[in-house]
């Protein structure tokens, strides 16, 4: 039987079980509604738990359908609103909310950077900084990190090394955070090939000792401000592919090794041609 997107599917607690979801149950508790939240109860949602969200006048509003947004873009509205229109009962509105939520300052630099370009560059014209953007926004993964190992061993494409062999050290010494929504919402339908775009931020040794929540707000600021003045989302260099489904305990097949055996998924890094002179 042919699994449903994700989009199509109705709303189940059971949806929310598996690891990817776990921060989202455990600071915004997804799993208290019986059914879809509403557009208010997700504003209220955001509002209550991002300090941030709420000093800057933003909220949910619901989008019935193009004209919300007064002949204006999606960003030039939320940059011009300070209101994010939200699709009634689905799923990736509502997991944008929740990225709003952990990510305020980023999500809000975002679309800045977003707005900017579209008042330079016009709608038609794709920039590859908005494409960066945009990769980012939907399928961006933060990886907060100790080691330069590590996050050599993920850029070099050595899932057996990171994921398998050093299995012990994710969550207590390099620890994923999503930010791509589309990313949440991908996994209620987990597919092999599922692939994120990785951006790398280094932290303390006593980064891990710290609250969920305040991990959260101390790679929320960092990762503001590096897209702001360090301009790390102005291309793409700064992402690497990470295939979602090898984060341990994000996948109950992961459990073996050999399910990291799979090269069609745990792909090895290409290799540079080199040149040759004539």
């Amino acid at each position: 039987m042919k699994k449903k997107w994700s989009a199509d599917l109705d709303w189940q607690v059971a949806n929310l079980t598996s690891g990817i979801y776990g921060d989202l149950n455990q600071l915004l508790n997804l799993q208290k509604f019986t059914e879809f939240p509403t557009i208010a109860q997700s504003s209220e949602l955001v509002t209550t738990f991002s300090t941030f969200f709420a000093q800057q006048n933003y909220q949910l509003i619901e989008q019935l359908s193009d004209e919300v947004l007064q002949g204006l873009s999606y960003e030039a509205f939320i940059f011009q609103n300070h209101k994010i229109p939200t699709r009634v009962d689905n799923w990736h509105d509502l997991f944008n909310a929740c990225v709003w939520a952990l990510f305020s300052k980023s999500k809000q630099q975002i679309n800045h950077q977003h707005y900017a370009d579209i008042s330079e560059f016009g709608l038609k014209k794709r920039t590859k900084k908005r494409d960066a953007l945009t990769l980012f926004d939907e399928c961006g993964i933060v990886i907060a990190y100790t080691s330069e190992a590590d996050k050599h061993d993920l850029q070099s494409h050595l899932w057996l090394q990171s994921f398998w062999q050093n299995r012990a050290k994710w969550f207590s010494n390099i620890r994923p955070f999503v930010f791509g929504h589309a990313i949440y919402e991908m996994c209620l339908a987990p597919f092999i090939g599922l692939t994120a775009k990785a951006y790398f931020i280094k932290v303390s040794d006593t980064f891990f000792e710290r609250s969920t929540v305040e991990q959260y707000q101390l790679l929320d600021s960092q990762l503001a401000t590096e897209i702001a003045k360090q301009g790390t989302l102005d291309t793409n260099k700064n992402l690497s592919p990470l295939p979602v489904l090898g984060i341990p305990t994000w996948c109950e097949d992961n459990q073996q090794q050999a399910y990291y055996l799979n090269t069609d998924y745990f792909r090895p890094k290409p290799q540079r041609k080199n040149k040759t002179l004539a």
